[in-house]
């Protein structure tokens, strides 16, 4: 079991140090807003961007069942008009891989997303490479959409990223079908 809980500036010096390469901070945070290394001035303005009623995003640290922060996660672009969002900045830390939190962590955003907040639509970016982020989202109910060819360069490395999204209707009907 996980919880979420707001992520807050005592966050900060954990999420620097889970973020220990500039790759590492494009897999978690894509190609605009952060440079390597990430800095707490960054995430101060970062954390700007989820005050107010009508923020753009809200932004969580995940806590595991044994108490201890093991992740973060964003719903970000929160379109309230058009009812849209974007699942973003996914991060378990390398000790708590492996065990089936991610699932549990993109279901929870999810509940919060198309439960409480009643949007219609929520989507994702994940690198081509990454199988097992792939493999999490579809798992809860993401559809592949398009594919966004060598569309960020890494160092020599041209990476794909694939667009993903799910939609109130299929996630309710998911629900459903397996009684949750």
């Amino acid at each position: 079991m996980i919880q979420l809980r707001t992520f807050t500036d005592s966050d900060f010096a954990r999420l620097i140090d889970w973020i220990k390469s500039r790759e590492i901070l494009i897999q978690w945070a894509g190609p605009t807003e952060f440079v390597y290394p990430l800095s707490e001035e960054q995430l101060r303005n970062y954390l700007l961007g989820s005050k107010g009623e009508h923020s753009s995003r809200r932004i969580f640290t995940v806590i595991a069942e044994d108490g201890n922060a093991c992740g973060h996660i964003e719903l970000g672009a929160i379109n309230l008009e058009n009812q849209t969002a974007s699942l973003c900045r996914v991060f378990i830390a390398s000790e708590y891989r492996g065990r089936g939190l991610c699932t549990l962590l993109v279901e929870k955003l999810l509940t919060i997303g198309f439960g409480d907040m009643g949007l219609r639509r929520i989507e994702l970016r994940v690198y081509g490479f990454n199988s097992s982020g792939i493999r999490c989202y579809e798992k809860a109910g993401f559809v592949k959409e398009g594919l966004l060819r060598k569309s960020q360069k890494v160092g020599d490395q041209y990476w794909d990223t694939i667009v993903m999204a799910v939609l109130r209707e299929e996630w309710l009907s998911d629900r459903h079908k397996i009684g949750k």
